[in-house]
């Protein structure tokens, strides 16, 4: 059995039927490879979000904000919009010099 097993959790409510789910588990960190395509995808996204990334590359909500803010100080993306809950990047249209 590897750690990666998914498991159904039941959870039992006072009344009514018994609610059945399967927790995600997400990776603290991408490979390489997984690395390469976020990078290659931040490059000509017209609208990209924290959340998007996590689900797309099954990596955690925090670990896409850090990508996010990486290449926003690189200046590969932009950000459009900001809100308490989540900001909305897109790619910059002036590239970085090499």
């Amino acid at each position: 059995m590897s750690l990666r097993e998914r498991k159904v959790i039941r959870k039992k409510k006072k009344f009514g039927l018994v609610f059945e789910f399967i927790p995600v588990i997400r990776d603290l960190s991408p490979d390489e490879e997984t690395r390469k395509k976020i990078d290659g995808e931040l490059s000509r996204a017209k609208g990209v979000t924290p959340a998007y990334l996590a689900d797309k590359y099954n990596i955690r909500v925090s670990t896409a904000k850090k990508i996010l803010r990486e290449a926003e100080a690189n200046n590969i993306i932009k950000r459009i919009s900001k809100s308490k809950r989540t900001t909305v990047y897109s790619a910059a249209m002036d590239k970085p010099a090499a």
